[in-house]
């Protein structure tokens, strides 16, 4: 399955490959740009490998579903076409609806197909198991572009409407049963369209499920880097973020003493750094700094902080900048020529509104729009207490908001989109029921997740020693014993929730 959410959009690095510095780096930088949001949002959910010649495989059905284009303008009559996918071989009459929501990525059949604990679930439960695209994402074209004034129809209320009629349809003309139960789950973005569903419409929504969910809407997130050096010095060593924060610290202070061209030279840098130029030198460190925790989390595999950490620890430079940059050269880049540290270059891409654009089919500008409106998530060094020095601070974010969308975006507006995110749904203190919260110990987007029981039946659990969403997969006899005791755990108690009086009849 697919990321990013993704972690934050810029986070990627723009790469000019195989050209000279002197050549035209922009369209090979936006072919790496490409690749590497593929590959992060293919890489993002861990997979088992699984027979294909099953004869007993459920087969995963596209469909399609017509709805209101605008929920909240009665004056506006017109409908779209949202995709989704099915999977009913188990169903039988009084299971459960399940689905599983996409988020901020299309949707693939991957994400409910036979690898899946969802899948696992209505297998188990006699339900039908659905996965349902978000507006915007994907093959569910809203409008005819993705101009700023079109994305005024992509926010969290909408698609809340939209899956409020999907869950009508579902009832009423699919499985013809208007009290079916429904489970809505979702991972990241997904996850927290999960829970805000089930407290937005709890009458519909009878149960959530939010795996790693992001619940809280903050515009600075200072805390994903503090976290990721956690989980670097537990899982990768002290020496290690030793290392990364004395060369970050180094490479500022070149900067500051006019030495851009000792950097110039380190990281094959197709232009110049001016260090006059603040929005571009906190892109350049927004750079470095987003290769090396979008390597170590891509593949929700924790051996890879310990990779990263023998690589640079372990190299033959006398110095810590030495080292990085070797890391950086031969792991992140590879056999390209040259990073194209020019911000310019990204805000070209990010404004493209062409449906077909390599970059939006994979959500580039949609995601950027929702975290520069309603989410924030930017992940900026202003705490102290993280390895990549004080160099990407929030305004470089507005800035670049502002750049894409227009002037309309400024501190205050992004600001007032995140207050109101979390006082509609209320952040990590929501009034929640009947909902599972799931996240790993080791991912830093923990610290906008729910990791406490709120209620009762309002639950969390935090799975040692895992990334984000690895209990999406099925079971596993590879899985660690404590995935998969948390699998059978959530296993059991979204069952209770969904049938708390009489259990499913599984025979």
């Amino acid at each position: 399955m697919r990321t990013l959410g993704f972690i934050a959009l810029l986070q990627v690095t723009v790469v000019a490959a195989g050209v000279h510095r002197s050549d035209e780096p922009n369209k090979q930088a936006q072919r790496q740009l490409f690749r590497q949001l593929h590959s992060r949002n293919a890489s993002k959910y861990p997979s088992i490998p699984t027979a294909t010649n099953n004869p007993d495989k459920a087969a995963v059905l596209e469909n399609f579903f017509t709805t209101q284009v605008d929920h909240f303008n009665l004056q506006n009559t017109e409908r779209w076409t949202l995709r989704y996918f099915s999977v009913s071989d188990y169903y039988k009459p009084g299971g459960p609806i399940l689905i599983f929501l996409s988020g901020h990525r299309s949707l693939t059949p991957e994400m409910i197909d036979e690898t899946t604990l969802i899948y696992e679930m209505g297998q188990e439960m006699n339900g039908a198991v659905f996965g349902f695209e978000t507006r915007f994402y994907g093959h569910s074209r809203v409008t005819e572009d993705l101009s700023t004034d079109n994305l005024r129809l992509l926010n969290t209320d909408q698609v809340l409407a939209d899956l409020a009629e999907f869950v009508t349809y579902l009832r009423n003309e699919v499985l013809e049963d208007p009290t079916a139960r429904v489970l809505v789950s979702g991972a990241e973005y997904g996850g927290g369209l999960a829970a805000w569903f089930r407290i937005r419409y709890p009458h519909l929504g009878n149960v959530a499920w939010a795996s790693s969910g992001y619940m809280n809407a903050i515009m600075n997130f200072e805390a994903f880097s503090e976290a990721w050096g956690e989980t670097l010095i537990e899982h990768g060593s002290q020496k290690c973020y030793n290392e990364i924060f004395v060369a970050f610290h180094v490479m500022q202070n070149l900067i500051d003493l006019g030495k851009a061209d000792v950097l110039f030279e380190k990281f094959n840098i197709c232009h110049d750094i001016d260090p006059e130029n603040e929005f571009q030198v906190q892109y350049f460190f927004f750079i470095l700094m987003g290769s090396v925790e979008l390597f170590t989390i891509a593949n929700k595999d924790l051996a890879d902080f310990s990779k990263v950490c023998d690589e640079i620890t372990g190299a033959e430079a006398e110095i810590a900048v030495n080292a990085f940059a070797n890391w950086f050269n031969n792991r992140w880049i590879a056999e390209e020529a040259c990073i194209v540290s020019d911000p310019d270059v990204a805000v070209e891409i990010f404004q493209d509104t062409d449906w077909d654009s390599e970059y939006n089919a994979l959500g580039a500008r949609q995601v950027m729009y929702q975290e520069c409106s309603e989410f924030g998530w930017f992940f900026t060094t202003d705490s102290p207490f993280q390895p990549f020095g004080d160099r990407v601070n929030i305004e470089f974010f507005i800035e670049m908001c502002r750049r894409i969308f227009g002037e309309w975006i400024t501190a205050e507006t992004i600001a007032s989109g995140v207050d109101r995110a979390n006082n509609r749904f209320g952040g990590v203190t929501p009034g929640s029921s009947l909902t599972l919260f799931t996240n790993g110990a080791a991912d830093p987007w923990r610290t906008i997740g729910i990791t406490r029981n709120l209620t009762v039946d309002a639950t969390a659990v935090v799975i040692p020693n895992q990334l984000g969403s690895s209990d999406l997969t099925a079971t596993s006899e590879d899985d660690p014993p404590e995935l998969q005791e948390a699998k059978r755990n959530l296993k059991t108690k979204l069952a209770s929730y969904l049938f708390p009086v009489a259990p499913w009849d599984s025979s």
